[in-house]
């Protein structure tokens, strides 16, 4: 075998199928970096990721100094579990090296992850070790659906080896919440990510990001109320600062008041005036609030007003933040800034080749249901054909196949045999 095909048997996120689509990994280094800014305390789980994505988007340099990093960190740890981690990072690295074309480099770090190996094997009977696997779930938990049902896999494998890892019931609960989002999922699986979610509670019972997502789940798989938990650890999370469960309470606040969740996100913008994490938040609350109120009333273009303001801020922190885009866009086309809205939207579809198939159809689907709120119905079908078009298989694909399907019935477009003989083509019959 020569190098590469050496290279390409090796576990690490160079052969790991994370994707290369630019906007996808550029909001995600963002956000990477962004925790590495504050207490943080994976930095080596994101060293290795933030080398795969800067090398991916074409900064060696960069991808060289993350992936160092945390070759250094787990050197000095000098543990067993760090020592099989360091097989993905110096995967990583003779994977960079390669693709610099420098293959002398690139070799010796095979070397060593082949001494690892040796020296570190997985146990009897398993494929991978469950430290890869574990490195491996919350690697994928981080991208789309699709990634975040492999996570699932590999964190029960890893789970399978070492059932009491604290860290691998936490991410197969946060894969399975976030892989299943869809509240018409069978019950049955609805019952398994709570059960799951209350392990990961019951393992780590004053993390307060897991206790309120474990109460969200339980409001929304049980149908009963948990606001008063809940507001107990929104006082909490405001005291201890703590993000990641204030945007969680936030969340569960929209789908019960939206008046409640705007007074919860104010009371945290105020608290945290620099955090863009609050800021999209209250912007999307305020969003919510202007669906609620009577169309072409001044009250809502006021509330829309508000609400875009606060989405332009929170764009120009996170530039590469699709729905942040389409929520500004939706709220000026609700203020009556039409061309503001068109001007979003054309931009975001000369740069669709940078996303990922299933945020295409969301640009293509959003955009769809814009043109119609303009009365150019004729415009938008072309759009939800293209949604449908597009093989991932979304909610948005089957709301565009939906829209389609119900025209054709309705007989009150004027080409709706082009319709018919679209959804034939790909396999859709009304």
């Amino acid at each position: 075998m020569d190098l590469k095909q050496h290279l390409e048997k090796l576990e690490c996120h160079f052969t790991w199928d994370l994707g290369h689509y630019r906007n996808e990994l550029q909001g995600l280094r963002k956000n990477i970096q962004n925790m590495l800014e504050q207490e943080c305390t994976w930095v080596v789980h994101h060293y290795n990721l933030l080398g795969y994505i800067q090398q991916t988007l074409g900064f060696n340099t960069e991808a060289l100094m993350y992936l160092h990093k945390a070759e250094s960190v787990m050197q000095e740890q000098g543990t067993e579990e760090a020592a099989v981690r360091l097989q993905v990072n110096k995967a990583n690295l003779a994977w960079v090296y390669y693709r610099m074309g420098d293959m002398n480099k690139s070799k010796a770090y095979l070397e060593e992850v082949e001494r690892l190996q040796r020296m570190h094997p997985a146990p009897p009977g398993c494929a991978l070790h469950p430290e890869v696997s574990g490195e491996k779930g919350w690697t994928l938990v981080k991208f789309n659906k699709s990634k975040k049902h492999q996570a699932i896999y590999y964190f029960k494998i890893a789970l399978k080896e070492e059932p009491g890892r604290k860290e691998w019931h936490k991410g197969l609960a946060k894969a399975m919440s976030e892989a299943f989002t869809n509240h018409k999922s069978p019950p049955q699986h609805r019952n398994e990510i709570l059960k799951q979610l209350k392990t990961a509670h019951e393992n780590e019972p004053n993390n307060l990001y897991i206790h309120a997502f474990y109460l969200e789940k339980y409001s929304e798989v049980q149908s009963v109320s948990t606001e008063r938990p809940m507001q107990g650890l929104l006082e909490k999370a405001l005291k201890t600062g703590d993000l990641e469960c204030l945007v969680t309470i936030l969340r569960y606040y929209r789908t019960i008041s939206v008046d409640k969740a705007i007074e919860a996100a104010e009371r945290a913008r105020e608290k945290f005036p620099t955090s863009n994490k609050v800021l999209k938040h209250l912007a999307n609350c305020y969003k919510r609030k202007v669906y609620k109120v009577k169309k072409d009333s001044m009250e809502r273009r006021k509330l829309a007003k508000k609400s875009a303001e606060m989405f332009e801020e929170v764009v120009r922190h996170y530039p590469d933040s699709l729905r942040e885009k389409v929520g500004l866009a939706s709220m000026h086309h609700c203020a009556d800034n039409t061309e503001r809205a068109d001007e979003i939207y054309q931009q975001l579809l000369s740069e669709k080749d940078d996303f990922p198939p299933h945020s295409q159809q969301y640009i293509y689907y959003s955009y769809a249901c814009h043109l119609h709120n303009c009365r150019r119905s004729e415009d938008s079908i072309i759009f939800h054909m293209k949604v449908a078009e597009i093989p991932a298989n979304t909610d948005d694909k089957q709301k565009s196949i939906n829209v389609l399907q119900k025209t054709v019935m309705n007989g009150t477009y004027p080409h709706c045999e082009e319709i018919i003989s679209f959804l034939k083509r790909i396999h859709i019959y009304y």
